[in-house]
């Protein structure tokens, strides 16, 4: 774990300490959930390359303020000490939330740090800030330093411009995202193929329906991610540097 991601860490656990000792002078929500999925993608990259992940987080919050953790199984650990283990990615979150005055605008600020326990060259921390009205939402991630694998570098923002709706009982939402590779040109091995393309780069649509189970919400969903970026030479389209393609995830997740 690099000294970066220990700093986060011991800051999302100080926060989570501070919101339990001042329970008693203000309400404390604790909330969790756990659910399967017929695949882990993240910003359009395949991250379990086609087997099922678990995946779940647990949070607590007090007035506009949250700290949480969240875990999933990866991708095939590659050092040779871990030979046979997949990787599991925990993201260590921060966040401040509330409404901007009268006017029907809220906004989000906070931090994350992504860990990978058999994986730590490719921790890296990400700030963002985000804006919502009514159902349209904003949120810029910005990371603010490299990995030590140089997967994730410092300056490369990541903008999701999102909107969802209810319809006939089912919660429908869209997303459409832009990136901007800030340092990855110039840090990249001289002669390797640019890969990493400004502009739009993933479009994901999402349904899912929520279902009372013995005192436990349970959300079936499925979830379509589309490639927006220019195709290269090869015919393929990239994000993160990794050649993407359409997917299709579907899951159920039980909160409690």
């Amino acid at each position: 774990m690099t000294k970066t991601i220990m700093k986060h860490t011991a800051a999302v656990l100080l926060a989570m300490g501070m919101m339990t000792s001042a329970a008693q002078a203000e309400d404390m929500a604790v909330s969790g959930d756990i659910g399967a999925y017929s695949q882990y993608v993240w910003r359009g990259v395949e991250q379990t390359v086609n087997s099922t992940a678990v995946q779940g987080d647990l949070g607590v919050s007090m007035g506009g303020l949250s700290a949480g953790v969240w875990f999933s199984n990866t991708y095939p650990a590659g050092a040779p000490q871990y030979a046979g283990k997949d990787v599991v990615e925990f993201d260590w979150t921060i966040d401040y939330s509330g409404d901007i005055g009268d006017t029907g605008m809220g906004y989000s600020v906070g931090g994350i740090g992504y860990t990978y326990l058999y994986d730590s060259a490719s921790n890296f921390p990400e700030l963002y800030a985000g804006l919502s009205y009514g159902p349209v939402s904003l949120t810029g991630y910005y990371t603010i330093s490299d990995s030590q694998s140089k997967a994730y570098l410092a300056g490369d923002m990541w903008i999701d411009l999102g909107a969802g709706t209810s319809v006939a009982g089912f919660d429908v939402s869209g997303t459409v995202s832009y990136a901007i590779w800030k340092n990855d040109v110039t840090n990249r091995p001289v002669g390797a193929v640019d890969t990493f393309k400004d502009g739009l780069s993933l479009a994901t649509l999402g349904v899912s329906k929520d279902v009372e189970v013995a005192g436990t919400t349970m959300t079936p969903s499925l979830t379509y991610t589309y490639p927006l970026a220019k195709k290269m030479a090869d015919g393929n389209k990239y994000i993160y540097g990794v050649a993407v393609k359409p997917e299709f995830i579907a899951g159920v997740n039980f909160s409690y």
